[in-house]
């Protein structure tokens, strides 16, 4: 699995470490099940409108979308991001004065809001931390403290990834990372029940597309880490790109036999047990880009051989240095609504020459691709939305979650479409 946010906008947030890839760290003892989350009946058994939209909004990107901008009456869930690991296993963040104001916006309009702690490149210390009895005190307790403190309706966790690496600077444990994250999460769950109306406390996961690795591998049973959580938000981009042989989807609805894809990633955690109604799928609110080695216009393949230097992606592209890698390189990260306000799609979705717009049939995505600098950018649209959205429906899962909503245009062209999952 490729990472789901490494984007040079995120700035480093954990002193650099070396790596550890696997750590003799002895697994927790095993904690008694806590009762289910929620007293209400699953989704499931509820009306469609009570579909989740849960939408990531980040602070530094709060000069684009300051907190009283949020379109509340499109999500159900803001997702604070957000919160990191210091070496004591203490989770802190910088902007309490944004997270006062996001979750006044918010409770005002019925909106709930989760701080999200860890990201791409905040997950350094996740396995570590949990698999001790003292490090998990000193995450729960600081993650009790975020939700007394700031009224917050629970905690995100967005471990990238248990079993795995993920970031380089990440300490993992195949063996014993999955256990160890099922008992942090059932003493989080124990901790937040404890708390004055805290069977409405949340608790939810942002995972990777297929179940997590265990000692043999991917998990084939996690239905133990849906009686403690009440929903996962399944990251189901950044699937193909610069670290992919071949030019791809960044977020293919379907794929080839064993190729990731949102169907399939969905399909795998209900098969590993982890109910239809708890789960949120994701997708981007931006595509990726590369250069091809030649014109893909010639071609309905959207799989082409492209060159290793990424590309400048939109006006916010920067170079960034990932400080663990020690690598420095754009992004080539596209905004939607900059794909819009660059001149590439017009308000309808329409490509803007010299751009040629090709929707694929495999992935069923969409691709652009400009002949004159042979730039091509995986993205998701309208069109691809729906399809999605009307699995998400048939599947009667949870709902859609998306990363993130300052990344949409100013008249949330993709967000309003994603309201046909709660009709």
């Amino acid at each position: 699995m490729q990472p789901s946010n490494p984007d040079p906008a995120l700035p480093a947030v954990a002193p650099e470490q070396p790596r550890v890839q696997t750590p003799d760290i002895p697994a927790a003892a095993p904690v008694a099940p806590q009762p289910a989350v929620s007293k209400e009946p699953p989704l499931s058994q509820q009306a469609a409108g009570t579909k989740k939209i849960v939408a990531y909004w980040t602070d530094w990107t709060a000069g684009a979308m300051p907190p009283e901008a949020i379109p509340f009456d499109k999500v159900t869930h803001i997702n604070y991001a957000f919160s990191v690991l210091r070496p004591d296993f203490t989770p802190v963040f910088e902007t309490d004065y944004l997270l006062n104001r996001v979750v006044r916006a918010c409770h005002a309009r019925g909106v709930k809001v989760l701080m999200s702690i860890g990201g791409w490149t905040g997950s350094q210390y996740f396995s570590p931390l949990s698999s001790t009895p003292a490090g998990r005190k000193t995450f729960i307790d600081g993650a009790i403290r975020f939700v007394k403190n700031y009224d917050l309706d629970g905690i995100d966790i967005d471990w990238e990834y248990p079993g795995r690496a993920g970031s380089a600077c990440n300490i993992y444990n195949e063996m014993n990372d999955a256990h160890n994250f099922l008992t942090l999460l059932r003493e989080l769950r124990t901790a937040l029940n404890a708390m004055p109306n805290g069977q409405n406390l949340e608790i939810s996961l942002a995972t990777r597309i297929v179940p997590f690795d265990g000692p043999d591998g991917q998990m084939r049973d996690v239905s133990d880490f849906a009686k403690v959580v009440n929903h996962i938000n399944i990251m189901a981009y950044d699937i193909n790109g610069s670290w992919s042989p071949m030019t791809g989807a960044n977020a293919p609805f379907s794929g080839q036999a064993g190729a990731l894809s949102f169907a399939g990633g969905a399909q795998a955690w209900i098969d590993a047990g982890f109910p239809p109604e708890q789960i949120n799928m994701g997708v981007p609110f931006y595509g990726r880009s590369l250069v091809a080695k030649y014109d893909m216009t010639h071609g309905a393949s959207m799989s082409a051989p492209f060159e290793t230097k990424v590309p400048v992606g939109d006006n916010n592209d920067g170079l960034w240095t990932d400080p663990c890698e020690r690598t420095t390189a754009f992004s080539g990260v596209w905004k939607y609504r900059n794909l819009r306000a660059q001149g590439i799609i017009d308000r309808g979705g329409r490509a803007i020459a010299p751009w040629v717009r090709t929707f694929d049939n495999d992935s069923h995505t969409p691709w652009l691709f400009n002949p004159q600098t042979k730039q091509f950018i995986s993205y998701d649209d309208m069109e691809s939305l729906r399809i999605k959205i009307d699995y998400v429906k048939q599947k009667n899962l949870g709902g859609m979650m998306l990363w993130a909503i300052n990344q949409d245009t100013a008249d949330f062209e993709l967000l309003s479409t994603l309201q046909e999952v709660r009709r």
